[in-house]
């Protein structure tokens, strides 16, 4: 199993563990932050120790002002009366639209070297999200009135949950066939056929090799495939290609890469590969299938699965008739792109108020700048060496010597919510900054996503799938480091509404007639004779060209606008 690889663990975690909880913060210092949040919380107790380490050290107290009834009415009475905290925690445009809030810009980038740093790569869309602009969109005043929770990395991305766009194939089949490398959408089908053919039923049922879900709203799955297998990222409805210079949108709908795969895709259905019934069925009709553990495997998002269908399969205990994740391409030359750096979560987090004076809202600024450092966030999120945790000194516990981890009653005691009352600063560290991915050191900042911790909680079947591929999660396992976000990225978030009017509601409106064209036509490519694949296809696009270039010509309006404010590949 991939271990993270640790510069000088050992040395790292002896001069960073600040397990002594004293410190000399001086009285003078002394500083008291009130906070309002809309987290339902109960008050942290006098004794909680991350608290009492934060005021020791720090010199800093909280007063918490905890929601208790309908947020949007009392937000409204904290506006209205004026009477405000320090700190509000942002959650809309509320605050800000009613002029409650510092603006924060100027503050963290003369105070906040750390803050800096961390939102690096968020910051260009954080001042587009708050600062003023002029009826074309054009910023006329940068401003930043809320720092975002979440969603912000640093380092290399530690998360270990995949549940994104994926070719998920049963891990009974990966198994039966000593975990094979699987990297083209042709191997992945010769793979399926060749377990069907084995194993013609499952539990009495037909076997299905690949079902495709085109019920309702999920019907995208039907035709989002060529975008990933041409090495592109979940962009929507379009892929980005730069020529000469200038970055330009396109569709995906009938550009090569869609004629290609629909073709694959006439070939796997007439090798019996496709379920007929992918174009009949009804949302339920389609889940109950996978529940019943006798589809082998589908392109579709984790998310849209992983709830009651593969639940059953849990709870059955048919752990080998659950599903992994490939990130297949149309050939070995094309990187596949099908995980993406976390989104920051704009126009969340906390705001400074404009009651809060100036000297104390810089306290705060250079009090959260220097939580982020390293040994502050381990405090905060793993706590005292000791204590909440261990240390490896020889390796035979983690497989790395200085390496972090806890005992079972540990584990268990941070899942305890009394405990974590009394021991976490969790109204704070909800939303505050924090490190996202690994820290300086390798180590990721939660410790249920170091690799040894992990896999105490995974099934057998997830292990011995990892062992065997080299990795130590889902994640790792379809993209270990996933590339940086581009600049305009998603452009999904740019799909056009006809509640606006104008030129965007005849995109709009072109978008809802090209789903119309492909929910008949793409069945008709897939389930057709060979030698009618041309003509439908020749149809297909003749009747999107229209409805795509009003699309398209929306789109590329959006694109321009994104790479002039956020830049383009990063």
């Amino acid at each position: 199993m991939k271990k993270i690889m640790l510069v000088a663990a050992a040395a790292v975690l002896a001069l960073s563990l600040v397990g002594c909880k004293g410190g000399n913060s001086g009285k003078k210092d002394a500083m008291n932050i009130s906070i309002f949040t809309i987290q339902q919380r109960e008050q942290p107790p006098a004794d909680n120790k991350a608290y009492k380490w934060i005021e020791e050290k720090f010199g800093v107290t909280f007063s918490w002002d905890i929601l208790v009834g309908d947020k949007d009415q009392k937000i409204g009475v904290l506006i209205a009366s004026g009477d405000l905290p320090d700190l509000v925690e942002v959650d809309s445009e509320k605050f800000q639209g009613a002029g409650c809030l510092r603006d924060l810009k100027p503050l963290v980038e003369k105070y906040g070297p750390n803050l800096m740093k961390h939102y690096s790569t968020a910051w260009k869309k954080m001042i587009d999200q708050d600062s003023e602009k002029d009826a074309k969109g054009n910023i006329v005043k940068e401003h930043i009135y809320s720092l975002p929770n979440y969603g912000v990395i640093d380092g290399v991305p530690s998360d270990t949950y995949f549940n994104g766009n994926g070719w998920w194939v049963q891990k009974a089949v990966l198994k039966e066939f000593g975990y094979p490398k699987i990297k083209t959408v042709d191997q992945y089908f010769d793979l399926l056929e060749k377990y069907y053919k084995k194993y013609p039923t499952i539990d009495g049922m037909p076997t299905i090799p690949f079902n495709i879900i085109t019920a309702d709203w999920e019907a995208f799955d039907l035709w989002n495939p060529p975008q990933f297998l041409s090495g592109n990222p979940n962009d929507g409805n379009g892929h980005v290609i730069k020529e000469n210079g200038k970055y330009v949108y396109y569709d995906i709908f009938t550009d090569k890469f869609a004629k290609q795969w629909f073709k694959l895709a006439n070939g796997y259905f007439q090798r019996g590969l496709i379920d007929p019934a992918s174009f009949t069925d009804n949302r339920d009709q389609y889940y109950a299938k996978i529940a019943q553990g006798r589809v082998l495997g589908m392109f579709i998002q984790g998310w849209q699965f992983m709830g009651e269908p593969e639940q059953t399969l849990w709870t059955a205990g048919k752990d080998e008739r659950t599903y992994a994740p490939l990130a297949l391409t149309f050939d070995e030359s094309i990187r596949p792109h099908y995980r993406d750096r976390s989104l920051p979560n704009l126009q969340r987090g906390y705001g400074i108020t404009v009651k809060c004076p100036e000297d104390k809202a810089i306290k705060i600024i250079q009090f959260m700048d220097k939580m982020l450092e390293e040994e502050n966030q381990k405090v905060l999120y793993w706590g005292f060496e000791g204590e909440d945790y261990l240390i490896d000194t020889d390796g035979s516990k983690t497989g790395t010597k200085g390496a972090a981890y806890r005992t079972d009653k540990m584990r268990a005691d941070q899942k305890d919510p009394n405990w974590l009352q009394k021991n976490r600063a969790i109204l704070w560290t909800e939303e505050a900054p924090k490190l996202e991915g690994t820290m300086p050191s390798g180590y990721s900042r939660s410790m249920d996503d170091l690799p040894w911790e992990y896999a105490l909680s995974q099934k057998q079947v997830d292990l011995d799938l990892w062992a065997a591929y080299g990795v130590s999660s889902y994640a790792e396992f379809v993209d270990p480091n996933p590339p940086q976000n581009t600049g305009w990225y998603p452009m999904w978030q740019c799909n056009p509404s006809a509640e606006n009017g104008g030129f965007e509601e005849e995109a709009a409106v072109a978008m809802t007639g090209f789903e119309t064209v492909q929910r008949k036509y793409l069945p008709m490519m897939i389930m057709g004779k060979p030698e009618d694949f041309e003509k439908t296809w020749n149809e297909y696009a003749s009747l999107l060209k229209p409805l795509t270039d009003v699309y398209n010509k929306f789109m590329q309006q959006q694109l321009d606008h994104r790479v002039e404010v956020f830049g383009g590949e990063q």
